[in-house]
């Protein structure tokens, strides 16, 4: 399996996610984008972007299956 399958496959996988996988990914991908945007931590706004949309994603997918995000 490759390294990078959690990354490549991001909007694939979420439909088939259970609620406590999709809340680790929610807060995996919430620490991921304060990192790409955080001073002194290689501020990246692009990496920040794309972090938030996969954060959007899985906050999607929470609201379709009708379960608050927290």
């Amino acid at each position: 399996m490759s390294r990078w399958k959690l990354y490549d496959n991001w909007y694939d996988d979420v439909a088939g996610l259970t609620v406590e996988q999709l809340r680790e990914r929610r807060a995996f991908a919430v620490q991921r984008a304060q990192d790409a945007a955080a001073r002194g931590m290689g501020r990246s706004p692009k990496a920040a972007r794309d972090w938030r949309e996969r954060l959007r994603a899985v906050d999607d997918e929470l609201v379709r299956r009708g379960i608050h995000r927290a």
